[in-house]
């Protein structure tokens, strides 16, 4: 004779332990945020004469960073360029010599870093003004941005309760088939 009731609770826990741990586990997610690093423009090197632009489309919400290097042409010695962000209405409004206003302004000499974060997505004109100079500058330059994805992913405590209901299961199991049920009538 065994403890039936004790028996098949003890059995219950174990084949939901093991459900969880193998088939159930990974049906149960959490929402995870990502942040991911994303290359824009990871190494351009190019020559500015009077105004150079660089238009790179971009999304909304996002801490926008890089560096800036700044040579001068023929010397190769470091040097400053008046360095502008603009999106691209304002853009059209700062080539149309109308009012304009910038994400990112910064007279940049030899080697800088610039952050600034974008309001919209859409193209975003990164502008580099050498007018104030009678030389032209070697420009080297390099974009990222961090952006959050969000995904689902198995959460990681469900095989913790999935072995803790195992073991219990186990425990009561064992007990209910060990024990002798007490007989009333002796």
């Amino acid at each position: 004779m065994v403890l039936l009731k004790t028996t098949l609770i003890g059995a219950i826990f174990l084949v939901a332990g093991i459900l969880l741990l193998t088939v159930a586990g990974h049906y149960i997610t959490v929402e995870v945020q990502v942040v991911q690093r994303h290359e824009v423009e990871s190494h351009a090197e190019f020559l500015v004469g009077d105004v150079t632009d660089r238009p790179y489309s971009l999304p909304a919400g996002v801490s926008v960073f890089g560096t800036l290097d700044v040579t001068q042409a023929p010397t190769n010695s470091s040097s400053d360029v008046q360095f502008l962000v603009f999106d691209n209405t304002n853009y059209q409004n700062w080539v149309a010599g109308q009012q304009s206003s910038f994400l990112f302004s910064g007279d940049e000499q030899g080697h800088s870093n610039f952050t600034f974060n974008t309001n919209n997505s859409g193209v975003y004109h990164f502008v580099f003004d050498n007018r104030a100079s009678l030389f032209k500058k070697y420009v080297t330059l390099s974009v990222s941005y961090n952006g959050v994805s969000t995904s689902q992913q198995p959460d990681p405590r469900v095989p913790y309760v999935g072995w803790g209901l195992s073991a219990v299961g186990l425990i009561i199991l064992v007990y209910g088939l060990v024990r002798k049920p007490p007989i009333p009538w002796a």
